[in-house]
């Protein structure tokens, strides 16, 4: 009993002394007005365990007596360090953040303040691109980084886009930019056979934090052999120490067509053909044998018609049918979004979960998607962090009848060519024209039916997951190994049903397919850091990176299905061969980076990375790429101490070389394939010639750049000037046919890039009160110049080439894709016929292809994007335009229906200034069914069907309501805020077709929408 006493004592007396070593600090947190601070963090310096501030701006933590100082910091306000003295209560006023070079990037495998980089780095938050209706985060890279420069293939929801970072550096090695997504190298290939499908889509876009552009060689270069067309870096949100919060988004809206394209009536396009009918046979337009002629290839019933009294009644009675009416359609956009942050000093985590669904503006199209992603980092000891992140994403997409080209069956491609006078639907309501009856005309087929009985989707599945370890070894020295994987799996069905042209006489066919994509990468460095007396500080890090992936897939076909209800395989009758393929590479990598800091005047940066690629001939595979980077931080030097106007100015220079690798698994290698069957077994045959000596694509670039912030940073932003040079570019070229194969790939050329980007900012109205009005503006401008500089030795001529062999688009001093064609003259006034220049300026009616010239480019010299912020009290309203100039660019769709030929629908232009009489002036041939008149050249050939694709678009806009503080504390919530969005609002161009922003020809593509969503989010 005695020894119990005595321990109880001695219990109590310690806990005596732990009490006396914690006390318990509050405090008030507000902003510069004297507004209180809500869920502002409030953590002990040094360490994880901290609080958040409550609705009215009051924070209470129990601190340690060793404790120094608490470090403080809220959304749009500076992080604020507090001393902590003798008094346990403090009141706190924060001050409005201003970023600008304060901000960290994350450049490689490191994370650092903005102003220790030297090279051209572009960063687009996660706010700016947060709610907008985007299935994937590379369209909403649209105009806002400068160099970057966005453009879709089409409007399907999930769709591809492309992306070039400072132009089109390459032949054949890809254009496409790495993309990291929290250290995880991603596979971007579409894998969906039957429809247009993005990787990137698996990412919740508002699950983003920060995207981080490389853009110059010398950043990039710490990737190596990927990074020749620039680096994307996603870094997503983490979870921060305090109590769990929970944000709950959601948004609704609707998809409608930009415009429908303005077509002829069944009695103007009846003109039109009997225009074309009568000048080929050399007949009387109106009369009447023309008349009959042409409601015979109508299907229009001529008994009885035997005078132009009958036929014009016959031609007055034509019904018109808006097919592109009945093929366009309103789609629903749903997005529903729910995540839950928080932990302590040891352990934070985040959890996420989305579901959104996006409806195209023509069927089976549509995109749907869940989202679940979760990261947890633990502070196992003081020296060991793990930390881990897994989103896994499933996606269904429609799949249309056809996602681009001429194909009849195609809505987005005849509806507006249809002839009108075609019926969509019978009396009793059925279809008309369906097998085995058509339709009049070379679109003879039902479209609205062919797209409703035709079926397929696309399934992916897709893991992006990573683990890593975090082991200080030394106050100076860090061990990091991480490893990650992206795996997808890619399962499409397309059936062609027996209703339907393609199936009927088949009794429809049905594909199966499957693909599965495993891409694995595990990279470990050493990173240092250290100072030297105060001024000097060095870092960096060595590291080894190993890749690998693997692709593989089976497609099955089968025809002959009982009846269209049933479409699996395995009830078809005949199933058709089988295909089963596997491919894929490795990569091996040795890197390092060292910086060096005096005194945050002078940086200095270094970067030696040497990569193995499995893609290259044996003697090429491995390649070296270095860069070197400076920065001259001129606000921190004492001369500048009384410039009181200038906050920011600095200047870099950077220099380094990176490769490239996207090419053919085994284009550096001599492949067998299988052959035709002989003699009853399966045959063999060499189908590729091996290149050892096939080696890396190089890219060098120079660039130099300024930033600036002037008048406490109401002005702001930085300009760069760049120089991009790719060598050895890989390149299919023709080998003598005596070899038996046409080519092999090697390195030749150099394409040269070079061009400016700005970014300017500036603050017009900045108010003194924290919910005042306010207005920030943002312009993105850039320049780039493309030129090929060199293609190839020709061993037959004895010089190097200027024009790639059947490609003139591609030649020496030019830029590629480049516009080599034969100008357009107009139209001969007294006859109507369509005349060019030929090569000396003269006029011709026969074109000849040394008659071609250059008019213009295929990429864009000028683009960029506007953005404007307005605030005042709890309202936000966000104006954002984007732009592209200098570009020409082919409609095929328009190409049909401007032609003089009048088999199609025809727009309106063409019926309004169609040449019918001698004397008039216009571009417009006189119609003739024949197309080329005699001893000419048809009416569709040279400059004719290029226009100018430039345009500026109103590309979205924002108004949202942040509801008052005491409301929300009434109503036991953080946060809340209301909103309503709109994307493609209006467009200002001289475009013909439905959307000007697509690349190539855009026949028969699924165009863009008019998106308008509403939304709530709130914060508890």
């Amino acid at each position: 009993m005695r020894k119990f006493v005595l321990f109880f004592c001695g219990l109590l007396l310690l806990i005596g002394q732990l009490s006396a070593q914690t006390r318990t600090v509050t405090g008030k947190v507000t902003d510069p007005a004297g507004n209180p601070v809500p869920n502002a963090s409030v953590v002990l310096k040094g360490t994880r365990t901290g609080t958040t501030t409550n609705a009215s701006g009051v924070f209470s933590l129990a601190v340690p007596s060793s404790a120094t100082a608490l470090v403080i910091s809220g959304v749009g306000m500076a992080a604020q360090e507090l001393p902590l003295t003798q008094s346990n209560s403090y009141d706190v006023s924060m001050k409005l953040e201003n970023k600008g070079l304060e901000e960290v990037v994350v450049t490689g495998y490191q994370v650092r303040r903005k102003k220790d980089e030297a090279g051209a780095i572009s960063t687009v938050s996660g706010k700016t691109i947060e709610n907008l209706p985007n299935p994937s985060v590379d369209k909403a890279l649209q105009g806002r980084a400068a160099g970057v420069l966005v453009q879709a293939n089409n409007g399907i929801p999930g769709g591809n886009v492309n992306v070039r970072i400072r132009g089109t550096g390459s032949f054949l090695a890809g254009t496409q930019p790495l993309w990291v997504v929290d250290g995880v190298q991603l596979n971007t290939r579409n894998d969906a056979n039957f429809t247009e499908s993005n990787p990137l889509s698996f990412l919740n876009p508002n699950d983003i934090e920060s995207i981080d552009i490389l853009k110059d060689a010398a950043s990039a270069a710490i990737y190596g052999a990927q990074a020749s067309n620039g680096v994307v870096i996603v870094t997503t949100k983490k979870g921060k120490a305090g109590k769990t919060k929970f944000q709950f988004n959601a948004y609704w809206g609707q998809a409608t067509p930009l415009q429908k394209l303005p077509v002829l009536n069944s009695q103007e396009i009846f003109q039109l053909r009997a225009e074309a009918l009568g000048n080929t046979n050399n007949r009387d337009i109106n009369g009447l044998v023309n008349k009959v002629a042409v409601l015979n290839e109508f299907r229009i019933p001529t008994t009885g018609i035997t005078n132009d009294k009958a036929a014009d009644s016959a031609i007055a009675a034509l019904p018109t049918y808006d097919w592109q009416d009945a093929a366009f359609r309103t789609g629903l956009i749903q997005n529903y979004e729910l995540s839950a942050s928080g932990g302590n000093d040891k352990t934070t985590f985040r959890v996420s979960g989305s579901y959104s669904l996006s409806e195209a503006i023509i069927t089976k199209a549509d995109f749907q998607r869940g989202t679940l992603k979760f990261d947890l980092s633990n502070k196992a000891t003081d020296r060991i962090t793990i930390n881990t992140s897994i989103n896994l994403s499933t996606f269904n997409q429609n799949v249309p009848f056809a996602t681009s080209g001429s194909f009849l069956g195609s809505p987005a491609f005849s509806s507006p060519a249809m002839y009108p006078f075609n019926p969509i639907y019978n009396p009793d309501g059925t279809y008309a024209g369906v097998p085995p009856a058509n339709l009049a005309g070379i679109l003879n087929q039902n479209i609205i039916s062919v797209n409703d009985y035709n079926t397929g989707l696309n399934r992916t599945n897709q893991l992006i997951g990573n683990v890593s370890l975090d082991w200080k070894i030394t106050p100076w020295l860090t061990y990091r190994p991480f490893f990650g994987l992206d795996y997808r799996l890619v399962q499409g069905k397309q059936y062609r049903d027996p209703r339907t042209p393609d199936g009927f006489n088949r009794k429809g066919i049905g594909t199966a397919e499957s693909e599965w994509n495993t891409n694995f990468l595990t990279t470990h460095t050493l990173n240092w850091l250290f100072n030297i007396k105060e001024k000097h500080k060095i870092d960096g890090f060595v590291g080894y990176e190993y890749r690998v992936e693997n692709q593989e897939g089976i497609v099955a076909t089968a025809e002959g299905f009982p009846t269209y209800q049933f479409t699996t395989l395995n009830s078809a009758a005949t199933p058709l061969q089988p295909q089963e393929f596997f491919t894929g590479y490795k990569r091996q990598s040795v890197f390092g980076t060292v910086n060096y800091n005096y005194d945050g005047r002078y940086i200095l940066s270094g970067i030696l990375r040497y990569d193995g690629s499995s893609r290259f001939g044996e003697n090429k595979q491995y390649g070296l790429f270095p860069s070197i980077r400076g920065a001259w931080n001129i606000d921190n030097e004492a001369f500048m101490g009384d410039t009181y106007w200038v906050n920011t100015l600095r200047a870099r220079a950077s220099w380094g070389v990176t490769g490239s690798d996207q090419i053919g698994n085994f284009d550096g290698r001599g492949l067998y394939g299988s052959a035709a069957p002989y003699n009853g077994n399966a045959g063999i045959t060499f189908s590729q010639l091996s290149n050892p000596e096939l080696g890396w694509e190089r890219n060098q670039t120079l660039n130099f750049g300024v930033d600036f912030g002037f008048f406490k940073n109401r002005l702001f932003g930085s300009v760069e000037v760049y120089q991009k040079i790719t060598n050895e570019l890989l390149l299919s070229q023709p080998v003598q046919f005596t070899s038996g194969f046409g080519s092999i790939t090697r390195n030749v050329g150099s394409i040269e890039n070079k061009g400016i980007e700005l970014t300017l900012g500036f603050q017009p109205i900045k108010s003194k009160i924290a919910d005042g009005f306010n207005w920030i503006s943002t312009f993105v401008f850039t320049y780039n110049k493309n030129k090929v500089k060199k293609l190839y030795f020709d061993p037959v001529t004895g010089q190097d080439l200027q024009e790639l062999p059947g490609d003139p688009s591609t030649r020496v001093g030019r830029e590629l894709n480049s516009v080599f064609t034969q100008r357009y003259a107009g139209v001969n006034a007294a006859t109507g016929r369509p005349m060019w220049y030929d090569i000396n300026g003269n006029i011709t009616y026969v074109i000849q292809n040394a008659d071609r010239v250059y008019i213009g480019d295929q990429q864009p010299n000028y683009f960029g994007g506007w953005s404007n912020t307005f605030s005042y009290k709890g309202f936000t309203l966000d104006v954002f335009f984007q732009y592209e100039y200098g570009r020409l660019s082919q409609d095929g769709q328009v190409n049909f229906m401007i032609e003089n030929i009048a088999r199609f629908n025809a727009l309106k232009d063409v019926y309004d200034n169609r040449w019918t009489k001698p004397g008039q002036i216009t571009n417009f041939p006189r119609m003739y069914s024949a197309g080329a008149e005699p001893k000419g050249s048809g009416a569709g050939s040279g400059s004719r069907t290029w226009f100018k694709a430039d345009y500026i678009r109103l590309k979205n806009i924002t108004l949202a309501y942040d509801i008052n503080p005491d409301i929300t504390r009434k109503l036991k919530l953080n946060t809340a805020r209301f909103y309503v969005q709109a994307t493609n609002l209006w467009t200002y161009s001289d475009w013909y077709s439905y959307d000007i922003e697509f690349v190539g020809t855009a026949t028969g593509i699924i165009p863009q929408s008019k998106n308008i969503t509403f939304g709530i989010n709130v914060g508890f």
